[in-house]
């Protein structure tokens, strides 16, 4: 299969081409499939008869069709969601362990009364499919559990106690 790099306006995407006898022409750009129609000329021209400048324009073509394809960027967050105070860590791991972003509480691995000491997994919290461990950030006794496993949870809500 004929494979070329093409460089539209700076931006070098990489172009296959399984059939070149196909009509229309099919390319992949950078994994995203284009039909492309070659203007002027006989555009049922067999593989051999299809002149180099010709499938260089179309693969021009199916670059820029890539570039215009794109998604456009994500919304910048709001002021609001930016300027959101972060979890004030626990000191000695005394104080409150709280949610560091939104999810689900998937265990709890600890008990009121434990002694925990530092780096010990509080709990797991599972956020856009990834395992979060929630570690205790020193030593201390577990002093109160304010979740439970299946459980969602906010940003900063209060996951655990340590004294």
């Amino acid at each position: 299969m004929p494979s070329f790099d093409v460089t539209v306006e700076g931006k070098t995407y990489h172009v296959e081409v399984p059939d070149p006898g196909a009509c229309p022409l099919r390319v992949i750009v950078d994994g995203q499939p284009f039909a492309v129609a070659i203007e002027g000329g006989d555009a049922r021209a067999q593989p051999e008869q299809l002149a180099a400048p010709q499938m260089a324009f179309a693969l021009q073509v199916a670059s820029a069709l890539s570039a215009a394809s794109a998604p456009p960027p994500l919304p910048r967050p709001s002021p609001a969601y930016t300027s959101r105070p972060p979890a004030p860590p626990a000191k000695d791991g005394h104080g409150e362990v709280r949610a560091p972003m939104p999810g689900t509480i998937l265990s709890v691995n600890v008990s009121a009364g434990q002694a925990v000491k530092a780096a010990d997994t509080l709990c797991v919290l599972e956020a856009m499919k990834m395992k979060n461990p929630i570690r205790a950030t020193g030593a201390g006794t577990v002093a109160e559990i304010a979740v439970s496993a299946g459980q969602n949870v906010t940003y900063h809500q209060l996951l655990i106690k340590i004294d």
